[in-house]
């Protein structure tokens, strides 16, 4: 969540624009609709505060991490005109850090610029390009996911000049998968602290839910590893995905406690080369999906069948035919 205070470093040059107060913020976290267990309150330094986080902070009830948001070009105030990463592909490009230590890295929004608030140079094409050949301070980041959805565009599509209509970046993900680059998804709500941006009445909530125990390093390395599912609503079992070797090819057992859509997205090999292909259940709690053919990737996500809003989406298996990008 967006927050405007409580730098790591005094004199520290912090667009406090936009975010709320941290103690507003952890209030709301605990309270319906959120109930979140851990957050990660970000602010935005100018270039040169890039080491600046938010202060870590203990409380009894929820984790807070530290955490901070490159927002590359798009503040003019002072040092920060012309953005951190000088390439001009990565122009628009969010990064948001998650924790000082055993951080994590991912983009933020990837299409916020070309759908949301388009903007010339916005366009996930060079988000894209930036990311599979990053400029030297974009590598450093060590970027390892993407935000699949974004709480703020579904809620400012909404309340703008656009019809509404759900946008997820589920596209952009497999872009990135087909390509080689090994690649988490996340969901999240960017913030919650206008007035008018009412979750519960325009957009489902957006977060993950990871393994481990509930501490900011066993949450920060069980992300980083991959042992969790991002969500706006659909809740799977503790244990979604057992996977087994048969001599037809891979079994992938998915379960959830209500009955959901599953949908297998595949990178399987086809004729000569590979494509990507999407199977797709009937409404279910348990699926067991087989995949006989040579892949690089699979990933499965749930819907629910009363609101397409709301879905799950598990992390990507990398198969026996996986080449990563750059090998």
């Amino acid at each position: 969540m967006h927050t405007r205070a409580n730098p790591d470093k005094q004199g520290s040059q912090i667009d406090y624009e936009y975010g709320g107060d941290c103690d507003d913020v952890i209030k709301q976290s605990l309270s319906v609709p959120f109930n979140f267990d851990f957050i990660c309150t970000s602010i935005h330094p100018y270039i040169d505060a890039i080491d600046t986080f938010t202060q870590p902070m203990e409380h009894e009830d929820i984790v807070v991490i530290p955490g901070r948001e490159i927002q590359n070009d798009t503040i003019y105030y002072g040092h920060y005109e012309g953005g951190y990463f000088r390439d001009e592909k990565a122009k628009y490009i969010h990064a948001l850090t998650m924790g000082r230590e055993n951080g994590v890295s991912l983009c933020c929004h990837p299409c916020f610029f070309e759908t949301t608030r388009p903007r010339e140079g916005g366009e996930w094409k060079n988000i894209l390009e930036s990311l599979l050949s990053p400029c030297a301070l974009l590598k450093d980041l060590n970027l390892v996911g993407i935000e699949v959805y974004n709480g703020l565009s579904m809620l400012e599509e909404d309340q703008g000049s656009k019809p509404y209509s759900p946008h997820f970046s589920e596209p952009c993900w497999d872009d990135l998968l087909t390509r080689g680059y090994k690649c988490l998804g996340f969901a999240g709500n960017d913030e919650f602290y206008r007035e008018h941006y009412i979750y519960e009445n325009y957009a489902p909530l957006g977060y993950i839910r990871v393994a481990g125990d509930k501490n900011e390093t066993s949450i920060l390395n069980n992300i980083g590893a991959g042992n969790f599912y991002a969500s706006t609503g659909v809740e799977l079992d503790t244990l979604p995905l057992e996977v087994t070797e048969t001599d037809e090819g891979y079994g992938f057992h998915l379960s959830s406690p209500a009955e959901v859509i599953w949908k297998a997205i595949v990178f399987e090999q086809h004729e000569d080369g590979y494509t990507l292909q999407s199977y797709t259940s009937d409404i279910t709690g348990a699926w067991t999906f087989t995949q006989r053919k040579k892949w690089k990737y699979i990933r499965f996500q749930a819907c629910s069948p009363l609101d397409d809003k709301k879905r799950a989406w598990l992390q990507p298996i990398y198969g026996p035919d996986w080449v990563d990008h750059g090998s």
